[in-house]
């Protein structure tokens, strides 16, 4: 079900209508990246990768309490996948939910994202598991999402070693990650297609097109993710035409169909703002049970802002109510 009609492209949010709390935070983002010094003309991976990692820091200070925090190795396709674990509660047999960040498939870690997995995890009940997935360009499509349906295998397989129930497992992710969540579950969906109880994506990129009304008027870069900063992600991660006409690589281009419910959250001045009205309007063409949350006044990225901007907490909270009730 939807949370209300679906609009078939974004309405022009002026930059006033920019929550005051988002404004504040981009000017903390602005004076935090002022004080890591001027980014290199043309950084390397590991340099981009890096200053993220320093500018990231303020958020996830003061972190959110959780029972336990622990990272741990698992096999994967051609190299050990580190995983972050945010449990909850020490109870047994926990739902469980799989969540992968988000940083263009090119940057980002458990640690850039560390506060909104300690959030879902204590909102959710349910233990987080945060994949540290292979990043472009040194490993290009479909590497990264080949090796996330591997560590949603072997988690499920060894459910009962960390304390969950592989009956109750959701797939998550933020941008680049809400692209690999749903097209893991599109691929589970075949090979286990009773694996996955639900989806909860915010702000994915589902397509490859950056010529929708979102993009156009967001494009610029004003509210930070800009169509360039896009360009570059997709250049990194799906170099070619073929690539991007992959449906696992754009999942908007797949069938639908036999999707598990699944809790969309758009932000209202980002420019994948359109890939997620698109989405809610093909899940519900495919007759599967969604939510859409628009969170109007915030740009891309805003649930990593919850020191400042109590959007984010909400939006994560919102989505952990979801798992909860298709995870019970």
């Amino acid at each position: 079900m939807a949370a209300h009609p679906h609009p078939q492209s974004a309405p022009l949010s002026p930059p006033s209508l920019m929550d005051p709390q988002m404004a504040a935070a981009m000017d903390k983002m602005a004076e935090i990246a002022a004080s890591v010094g001027p980014a290199p003309t043309r950084p390397t991976p590991e340099e981009v990768r890096l200053r993220t990692l320093i500018e990231r820091r303020f958020w996830n200070e003061a972190p959110v309490a959780v029972a336990a925090v622990e990272d741990i190795d698992l096999p994967g396709l051609f190299r050990p996948v580190r995983v972050r674990c945010y449990r909850p509660s020490l109870a047994a047999a926990l739902p469980a939910i799989v969540y992968f960040h988000g940083g263009g498939w090119v940057k980002g870690s458990p640690d850039t994202h560390d506060r909104a997995g300690r959030m879902l995890a204590r909102e959710s009940g349910a233990m987080v598991f945060g994949v540290d997935y292979a990043l472009a360009p040194e490993h290009p499509f479909p590497e990264p999402l080949d090796e996330s349906v591997a560590v949603i295998e072997v988690l499920a397989n060894t459910a009962v070693r960390w304390g969950v129930d592989a009956k109750r497992l959701a797939l998550a992710g933020d941008s680049a990650g809400g692209n690999l969540a749903l097209a893991a579950a599109l691929d589970l969906r075949v090979s286990r297609p009773d694996l996955v109880k639900a989806l909860l994506l915010f702000y994915g990129v589902y397509g490859a097109d950056l010529d929708t009304g979102s993009y156009r008027e967001f494009g610029d870069g004003r509210f930070g993710l800009s169509r360039d900063d896009m360009a570059a992600y997709w250049a990194a991660y799906a170099p070619g035409a073929e690539d991007r006409a992959d449906p696992r690589a754009a999942p908007l281009q797949a069938d639908l169909a036999g999707l598990p419910p699944t809790h969309l959250v758009a932000a209202s001045l980002d420019v994948l703002l359109d890939d997620t009205l698109a989405l809610a309007r093909r899940l519900g063409a495919a007759g599967v049970p969604h939510e859409l949350t628009r969170v109007e006044g915030v740009g891309h990225g805003f649930i990593g802002l919850g020191r400042m901007v109590d959007a984010a907490d909400a939006a994560i909270a919102g989505a952990a109510a979801f798992a909860r009730r298709h995870l019970a």
